[in-house]
């Protein structure tokens, strides 16, 4: 299929650069007393037809104009470059409307320009258009309980950001290309908590196409993608969609789609992910073959292997309806995949009785290549009948298979949206999606080390590794717990910033510093509590160089500016690991939270499982001894980043603590990935907020504990 490429960068200007550009304009007499400016900086691709522009002049023209140009001075008025939109501005005051539907995302310089020339009456103003598919990660999560509502029947909004304020509020605007701001919202509600849901009457909104935008701090600044849906007229009868976060817009859709993200609503098995519409190298755009109503991203069958996404809809509340005979049901999707491969969406639901007894089934899918027209494409497919006499809920499961020819790291590109389930007897809408209650007990501190390159099955039950063994048959071992990118890079970011900020490669040196994102060293410090990165043949602190076996990207706080652009933070809390050995001596020098890595030979990445295995029978007895291990309740949690590219990114991981806070010898069942271990951590020591939708919504190793 395709290969990840360098990822679309979002250029933005300072408003300095502006006034750097008008000398280099040409200039006009009559430039004194006139001005130019706009509602709004910044516009979303997709939603503006038309940008507004106002202007004031003490020298008007018939053939005074504005246009707008790109940033460059070498494409600015004069230099030969036609402007991109332009209307005439005759008079001494007013606005003007210009077309920019075909802008692209970008920053741009609206211009008063004189007498059907170049040179200008004031100085530019700055604006940006942005990609309707936010590329970028988000720290905020809006989506609704449906693509459809009938007049009267409330919207209800679920909602989650780590960016809290008590004017936090979500508003609807009509799906037209006008911003927030521009004229009040026709319905709205404050969002003052981290996550939490409205409901927004639709009474007063006619039939039509309608957006919910959730905005920050009682302004207008966007905290996640608009969710879009329509309104009907009323008099719909039956259910609501029976199905949570059935068309993915819940999740921080992947901004490369090679990353799995926390997917709300959904159980999920291997590395199943949403995808941002538009997102490079080839996947469907809002161009693509498709349902009309698509939202911002579709589901996907990942990176690596076959995945599904699995929940139950309960409709016990219509049993009398149902036992009577006649209830109906439809179930519907639309199914779909990449060019000529065969990789396949399949959607089932089956009914079941109070007992769980399946009742009977139904399918809808797949949708093959032959099917797609060898294109890439996602068709809409539809499945109706009578529900079982007895049935009282209603298990979903979606399938995403890869074709059997592509392994090892071959995308899956099974595609699914806009899935819906409803049936023909009012039951209570499904809960919309929230974060899953936590029984992550209490802890003083949390060891965290993450190791190279193995599949599961290469380590536990393993003959070459004896100590770690030893360490899952006292402990507890995640059976189902998986990377959820490849390379390794974009998985320690996961687990330290709750991202892959949009990353398929290993990007040092060149990220060290640059990740302006909060990370879990902050959530520590925010608690009033500690932390520290350790690293085993780093010369001294902070030492950003690597050499030999050491690699200065084994600890991801590296690529965070408040850590390696601050000297003396960096100096304190990146440190060589002999430091750790001696931190361990006091409760009072441990910190809270330690994240500590052998060299790259021990973490098994260029040595094998033997000598890294070895390094943990040599060195892990120095913690067990601490008195934060034997006075305390600690935990330590040892997974691999990713595995060996052939095993669906299934990894090793194993979790050991103090004496009585894990359940000895238990192997959970349950399916946990990088995020779950971020959320695991920020749970038990008790942090504030969530770093992004990811973690947020991420299930804590819930079932490890006494």
């Amino acid at each position: 299929m395709r290969n990840p490429s360098a990822h679309r960068r979002l250029h933005l200007l300072l408003l300095a650069v502006v006034a750097l550009l008008v000398p280099l304009l040409p200039t006009t007499a009559a430039a004194a007393g006139s001005s130019i400016g706009m509602a709004a900086t910044s516009y979303v691709q997709g939603r503006t037809s038309a940008v507004p522009v106002t202007y004031s002049t003490g020298q008007p023209s018939a053939t005074n104009w504005v246009g707008i140009y790109p940033t460059d001075p070498a494409k600015g008025p004069g230099s030969g470059t036609a402007s991109l939109a332009w209307a005439y501005a005759p008079n001494s005051s007013g606005t003007v409307t210009l077309a920019a539907g075909s802008l692209q995302p970008g920053s741009y310089l609206a211009y008063l320009l004189a007498n059907d020339g170049y040179a200008p009456l004031a100085a530019p103003v700055l604006f940006t258009v942005t990609s309707s598919t936010v590329l970028d990660t988000q720290s905020s999560m809006l989506c609704v309980g449906q693509t459809s509502y009938a007049q009267g029947q409330a919207v209800v909004a679920s909602y989650g950001t780590g960016r809290v304020a008590a004017t936090n509020w979500i508003g609807i605007y009509p799906d037209n290309g006008q911003q927030p701001g521009g004229s009040p919202a026709l319905a709205w509600a404050y969002a003052p908590n981290g996550t939490g849901s409205v409901s927004l009457a639709t009474d007063a909104l006619a039939p039509g196409a309608y957006l919910a935008d959730y905005l920050y701090s009682g302004g207008y600044t966007a905290l996640a993608r608009p969710a879009r849906f329509s309104v009907t007229a009323p008099g719909t009868t039956g259910s609501a969609n029976l199905i949570v976060n059935g068309d993915a817009e819940c999740a921080d859709a992947s901004v490369s789609g090679y990353d799995g993200v926390t997917l709300p609503g959904w159980q999920t098995v291997g590395v199943p992910t949403a995808v941002a519409y538009g997102a490079p190298n080839g996947f469907p755009s809002t161009g693509t073959p498709g349902p009309g109503n698509r939202g911002n991203a579709f589901f996907s069958g990942g990176p690596v292997g076959s995945s599904t996404l699995s929940q139950t809809a309960d409709v016990s509340a219509a049993a009398d309806r149902i036992d009577a005979g006649g209830v109906t049901y439809n179930l519907s999707g639309w199914l779909g995949g990449y060019a000529l491969e065969n990789s396949t969406a399949t959607l089932t639901a089956t009914f079941r009785g109070g007992s769980g007894a399946s009742l009977g089934t139904t399918r809808i899918g797949p949708v093959s290549a032959t099917d797609r027209g060898l294109a890439t494409a996602l068709l809409q497919r539809t499945a109706t009948g009578t529900l079982p006499v007895g049935t009282r809920s209603i298990a979903v499961v979606l399938q995403l298979t890869r074709e059997s020819s592509r392994t090892g790291t071959a995308y899956n590109d099974a595609y699914a949206d806009n899935l819906s389930l409803t049936i023909s007897a009012a039951v209570p809408a499904p809960a919309l999606p929230a974060p899953v209650a936590s029984q992550v007990p209490s802890l003083d501190h949390v060891f965290f080390v993450m190791l190279e390159n193995r599949s599961y099955d290469q380590v536990i039950g393993s003959s070459t590794a004896p100590y770690l063994n030893q360490l899952a048959n006292n402990g507890v071992t995640l059976t189902q717990s998986y990377g959820v990118v490849h390379p390794s890079d974009p998985n320690y970011l996961a687990v330290s910033g709750g991202s892959t900020f949009g990353r398929t490669d290993n990007p040092y040196p060149a990220l060290t510093g640059a990740l302006t994102s909060p990370h879990l060293g902050n959530l520590v410090e925010q608690a009033g509590r500690s932390w520290r990165g350790y690293v085993e043949d780093m010369k001294s602190p902070c030492n950003l160089s690597s050499s030999g076996n050491y690699d200065a990207d084994n600890i991801p706080f590296v690529y965070f500016k408040d850590v390696t652009g601050d000297a003396t933070r960096c100096q304190d809390k990146l440190q060589p690991i002999t430091r750790l050995w001696s931190d361990l001596q006091s409760t009072a020098t441990t910190p809270d939270f330690v994240w500590f890595e052998p060299n790259s030979c021990n973490t098994m990445h260029n040595c094998d499982v033997a000598t890294g295995d070895t390094w943990m029978r040599t060195n892990l007895p120095k913690l067990f001894a601490s008195p934060a291990w034997t006075q305390q309740r600690s935990v330590l949690v040892i997974t691999f980043d990713e595995d060996d590219n052939n095993h669906g990114q299934r990894i090793p991981t194993i979790v050991t603590s103090s004496p009585g806070l894990t359940k000895p010898g238990y192997r959970s069942p349950a399916p946990y990935n990088h995020y779950s271990i971020l959320r695991t951590v920020e749970q038990g020591l008790g942090l504030p907020g969530r770093l992004t939708q990811n973690d947020q919504f991420a299930t804590p190793l819930n079932d490890i504990w006494n």
